[in-house]
């Protein structure tokens, strides 16, 4: 059976040097984020249900409004992360049945289509937003909360898993090694 062969490209050496680096600064901004996003509703949640059943007096009309807006962009945000750790959801047994070069081939091909469908995602995202904006759109508790902000949390997220996708492809294109490599697991320890 031929193979697919491992192309070769280099980043220059500067670059090529600091990838893990910038790689590992970006996993740990993205936790930090979604844990302080992921933290600050579970707070707010904590002080709402306090507040409703013992100082009501204290309650405002915004609260749960805050907290869906703050998992929202902790979900969206959360995705990139998956995609670096091959952790979303997808039918991969049939997959691992295939011979490595085959899954090499799917696994890049899942990356180009992933790559489209999160373009499209941004597509209709930004077109959703700019209405928004027109529209002058606000949420309807005391807080009058852009409903743009809210909404910018796709194609932020959608941004982010195209540039993790891109990181796959070059990591399944060029870094390819069928020893550490495998469908179902992470690229994520692989040396860029």
């Amino acid at each position: 059976m031929r193979r697919l062969p491992v192309l070769t490209f280099e980043f220059p050496r500067p670059v090529r040097a600091n990838l893990p680096m910038i790689v590992h600064l970006w996993n740990r901004l993205e936790t930090i984020a979604v844990g302080l996003l992921v933290g600050t509703a579970l707070l707010l949640s904590i002080y709402e249900i306090g507040v409703r059943y013992f100082f009501p007096q204290f309650a405002y009309d915004w609260g749960e409004e805050v907290i869906v807006y703050l998992v929202i962009w902790g979900v969206w945000l959360s995705t990139s992360a998956l995609v670096e750790e091959d952790r979303h959801v997808r039918a991969d047994i049939v997959i691992r049945l295939l011979p490595v070069n085959a899954q090499r081939a799917v696994e890049l091909l899942n990356s180009v289509a992933a790559i489209v469908f999160c373009g499209l995602v941004m597509w209709y995202a930004w077109d959703m937003i700019s209405l928004s904006r027109l529209l002058e759109e606000r949420s309807g508790s005391s807080l009058r909360f852009p409903i743009w902000i809210y909404y910018t949390a796709l194609p932020v997220g959608a941004a982010l898993m195209i540039l993790r996708y891109i990181r796959r492809i070059w990591l399944f294109a060029f870094r390819y090694d069928p020893a550490t490599m495998q469908i179902g697991e992470s690229a994520h320890g692989h040396a860029d």
